[in-house]
């Protein structure tokens, strides 16, 4: 492998820009193409990155650039065909969330994947600042482990405003077309974001609810669940009507009334109120979650989540559904 990293990015949707972004702030990596059958939508992006070419597919891509790793920003049921294919190459892979659209099919890239070669998992939620700190301040015994949490993630997104619109439709108009959504797009990253602060999870029990009327999946969620054997509960909406059109997040421990994360922000007991820039950090969570993807990848260290970290956490969300 070459000293710098050599990647080619797969697929050139909505989130695909922050990943564009987050290999330009890795200095040890150089993204040099962008594939999607979109051709337009992969040269719009290409045209982000000096020198980056843009292409169909991995195979024009592989076929024409010299590559050592893959950034796979495609959706869910793509991602086993083209983790195979990049493996396939020769090529190490980092696959957006979800890694599979079930259990089954995640455990089935799990078993094929060749040793030789690394797989990550693009959670980006647990690299977002106030998360990062938070574990900071549990592993350095500031923060008492709690009794128990709830964390709580709300939107109105899915709530008509002033114009008539939906903004989370808006926004992510694919969501029309999801049958598993809140848990499945969402909730996602809080079970992993409560795995990386308390350790395993456990489903308990799950209630999903359908209140907006305008996607035929859930829009809400009522979870019932263990972290580390700390009891708790995980509770989402798109529907809520006195929240952001984005969803914010608040973290609860041990029956507090005030959250010990609010949105961008932390308070630690006894301590000044901490928060940082939403664009800036959202911006943070991705390039940060490469950055430890390039490391990783020249150490030979452990990712924060493998592929069989992402097959358990599947697992659990087809427990949610089963029990819903």
């Amino acid at each position: 492998m070459s000293q710098v990293l050599r990647v080619g990015m797969i697929g050139a949707g909505m989130v695909s820009q922050y990943h564009v972004q987050g290999w330009l702030d890795c200095p040890e990596a150089q993204l040099v193409a962008i594939a999607d059958p979109d051709i337009e939508k992969a040269r719009d992006r290409a045209t982000k990155v000096a020198g980056a070419s843009a292409h169909t597919s991995l195979e024009e891509m592989v076929a024409k650039c010299n590559l050592d790793a893959v950034d796979i920003v495609a959706p869910p049921a793509a991602h086993a065909a083209l983790i195979s294919r990049a493996q396939a190459a020769g090529l190490h892979a980092i696959c957006q969330k979800p890694l599979a659209p079930n259990a089954d099919i995640a455990k089935q890239i799990m078993e094929n994947k060749n040793s030789s070669l690394r797989s990550m998992v693009h959670e980006n939620w647990r690299w977002r600042h106030p998360y990062r700190a938070l574990k900071a301040a549990l592993d350095r015994k500031k923060v008492s482990v709690p009794n128990s949490f709830e964390f709580r993630v709300e939107s109105s997104g899915l709530v008509r405003n002033e114009n008539g619109i939906y903004p989370a439709l808006e926004r992510q108009p694919f969501f029309t077309s999801m049958q598993r959504l809140l848990v499945f797009e969402l909730l996602i990253h809080h079970l992993d974001t409560l795995s990386f602060l308390f350790g395993d999870i456990k489903i308990r029990s799950a209630q999903l609810h359908h209140q907006s009327g305008v996607v035929p999946g859930e829009d809400g969620a009522e979870i019932l669940l263990s972290a580390g054997g700390i009891e708790g509960k995980l509770i989402g909406s798109f529907c809520a009507p006195d929240a952001p059109p984005m969803p914010r997040d608040r973290l609860f421990l041990n029956n507090s009334d005030t959250p010990i994360i609010d949105g961008w922000s932390m308070k630690l007991p006894n301590e000044q109120k901490r928060s940082w820039d939403e664009h800036v950090a959202y911006q943070d969570s991705y390039s940060d979650t490469i950055r430890h993807f390039r490391h990783c990848i020249g150490t030979g260290e452990r990712f924060e989540t493998e592929i069989q970290d992402a097959v358990v956490l599947q697992s659990a969300i087809e427990q949610i559904y089963e029990y819903a």
